[in-house]
């Protein structure tokens, strides 16, 4: 689920941008969310954790109040000590949904100062998206990519692998967006990336739920829908 932190470093870098950098004590935000996906014919799921800060994180554990039992380390994201983060294991997501309840983010910064920030995740997830076209369009020279419309869902995202590698992100795409086409000359590919003619790309979908509050800086749920397309073919 890798590509999942890819868009919330989008989201919560407006939300730290809005906070105070001139804080002396180092602070951090936490979001625990619910990932939905298919593996094989079930439907099953696991919990993600993101923390960030304008300082530098020495260590980020989470612990929910209500099973304290389980603590969930984190680390950090490539060589960013200002994102840290936690996916389950393929091999640990189930057809039960995570624990709900109130996750305490306690975060030990590189100057040793601590701090603790709290998130609430409800039981509330989202279903799979259904990936209704995948395919490249040879006269457009475009993917083109479509879905069936998903109820909660506040937002989209596309992204394309290339074996483990993420290679294509697109922006966020409003609730409304059911399509989406993509070009080897358009914008979102990884720096230095063109794809190749002939090889096969795994392509997913990714659907948002926000939290209460109504926006993106706060993740709720979020839920991938997988497909394979060649391009140029």
């Amino acid at each position: 689920m890798k590509q999942l932190k890819i868009f919330l470093v989008l989201f919560f870098a407006f939300y730290l941008v809005s906070c105070n950098k001139e804080e002396t004590q180092p602070t951090g935000v936490g979001d625990a969310l619910i990932v939905t996906k298919k593996i094989g014919a079930n439907t099953v799921y696991g919990v993600s954790f993101y923390a960030y800060t304008f300082n530098v994180f020495k260590t980020v554990k989470v612990v929910n109040n209500a099973a304290p039992d389980k603590t969930y380390t984190l680390k950090a994201n490539q060589n960013y000590t200002t994102n840290f983060y936690y996916e389950t294991p393929d091999a640990e997501f189930s057809t039960t949904k995570p624990v709900t309840g109130t996750y305490t983010f306690s975060a030990v910064f590189d100057n040793d100062a601590t701090s603790d920030f709290l998130d609430v995740l409800t039981d509330q997830a989202l279903a799979v998206p259904v990936i209704e076209k995948c395919e490249y369009n040879t006269t457009k020279e475009m993917l083109e990519i479509s879905w069936a419309d998903l109820a909660d869902a506040d937002s989209y995202a596309i992204n394309i692998y290339d074996g483990p590698t993420v290679v294509f992100g697109s922006v966020e795409l409003a609730n409304t967006v059911k399509a989406y086409s993509i070009s080897a000359n358009g914008g979102g590919w990884l720096n230095g990336f063109s794809p190749v003619k002939g090889k096969t790309y795994q392509v997913k979908v990714l659907a948002f739920l926000y939290e209460s509050t109504g926006n993106s800086y706060n993740v709720q749920a979020t839920s991938v829908g997988e497909s394979s397309a060649v391009w140029g073919e």
